[in-house]
């Protein structure tokens, strides 16, 4: 039963959530948590209220993932428009301005290891393809896939608090706790280190080492000033 769930949202963020946005995500998610403990944690979780700890790093992470997916999720439905209205140029204008743009969108892309006469041949296979409606004239709204997208932000920034306030339930005293969280953030950031490490062919282990030492220090000397 888990293996199969496991498969299935692995293969989720595969085809809807690229790597590098993932691992941003995941980086941001943590942070937030961190700083809401940190925050809560100045006033010495006053009462021993736990219960509103919780509540509140869970609202601060919905509602970034939430700003974070829907603007993230509409920035990519206006380069949509922007590639269509480069396209639509192509095939009504088909001059020197319009090929220039289409030349650009094309060395962005995994058409950029063409080199330039291929670019051309590829910009008149386009200017001969069917045309289609004029982005002027189109109304454009987020797809399935976008909201596939936005839903994906959503669930890594709900889930990466799960880890950051168990310590809250294990431990009695809060500063043990906090103390706890910020260990388990600490190997968090450790972990993506590796992970960008990895996608970049450098030294994971100096990687892991050098994030999780830099966000350690800083998340600490911040606390040390009076969170």
């Amino acid at each position: 039963m888990t293996e199969p769930t496991f498969s299935r949202v692995r293969e989720f963020y595969t085809k809807y959530l690229p790597l590098g946005d993932r691992l941003g995500e995941m980086f941001y998610a943590v942070w937030m948590v961190v700083v809401s403990l940190g925050i809560l944690g100045g006033t010495g979780f006053e009462g021993g209220a736990i219960a509103y700890v919780v509540l509140i790093a869970f609202m601060v992470n919905i509602t970034w993932g939430l700003i974070d997916g829907i603007t993230v999720m509409y920035s990519g439905v206006i380069e949509r428009r922007r590639i269509d209205g480069v396209i639509h140029d192509l095939q009504t204008a088909n001059d020197e301005s319009s090929r220039k743009a289409g030349a650009i969108a094309l060395g962005d892309g995994i058409t950029s290891i063409l080199d330039p006469t291929d670019r051309e041949r590829v910009l008149d296979m386009i200017v001969a393809s069917k045309r289609g409606e004029d982005p002027q004239k189109t109304r454009y709204r987020p797809g399935r896939e976008d909201w596939y997208y936005a839903l994906g932000i959503l669930v890594i920034d709900i889930v990466l608090v799960v880890p950051l306030i168990a310590p809250f339930f294990m431990f009695q005293e809060p500063a043990t706790a906090l103390q706890a969280s910020r260990f388990i953030a600490t190997v968090i950031f450790a972990g993506l280190g590796a992970a960008y490490a990895r996608e970049l062919n450098r030294n994971r282990w100096i990687a892991a080492l050098f994030l999780g030492t830099l966000c350690l220090s800083l998340f600490s000397l911040v606390y040390m000033a009076g969170w």
